[in-house]
């Protein structure tokens, strides 16, 4: 980028047409000898047009308002077909092309199938008839050493007698 600096400036930066002095004091009489010869201007105006200009500024924008028609380009009914179908295409692309996954009992977190037995309110015997006998006998009861003591005193000491009958 050039810089220009005031004291490097050589020329003034204003032109004048050639011979301009020359024919300046001809151009001053003539305009002055002309305005002596013209005594009227070269517009005139109508006798009380000024009267009435304003009622016809206003019929003529009154005129207008009345005649401007408003052509919708997008309607909120159109909008809402585009979107449903543009919904459509993007849930039937999911279903199609998302289907890869086989969901198996393995997968399935062991905390999500007991929440689900628990708020599921499933019956013992409904439970029992998803196993056979041979299930049933391949079931080992986790045993922890507890004895009948620590159970008694367990019960005692955290249970009322209403809470046992009730259930």
């Amino acid at each position: 980028m050039k810089t220009n600096k005031l004291h490097n400036i050589k020329t003034t930066g204003f032109k004048i047409p050639k011979d301009y002095f020359a024919s300046l004091e001809d151009t001053i009489l003539n305009e002055a000898k002309l305005q002596e010869i013209i005594t009227e201007p070269g517009y005139k105006v109508p006798n009380n047009y000024f009267d009435s200009l304003e009622e016809k500024i206003i019929n003529a924008t009154q005129s207008q308002k009345q005649d401007i028609k408003v052509i919708k380009l997008i309607t909120w009914r159109k909008a809402s077909y585009v979107a449903a179908v543009a919904a459509s295409l993007i849930l039937t692309i999911n279903i199609f092309f998302n289907n890869n996954k086989n969901i198996t009992i393995e997968s399935i977190e062991t905390t999500s199938i007991e929440n689900y037995i628990i708020d599921e309110d499933i019956e013992t015997s409904e439970f029992a008839s998803l196993f056979t006998n041979e299930d049933l006998i391949d079931v080992r009861l986790i045993h922890d050493g507890y004895t009948s003591e620590t159970l008694e005193n367990y019960v005692f000491d955290n249970l009322e007698i209403e809470d046992i009958i009730t259930k």
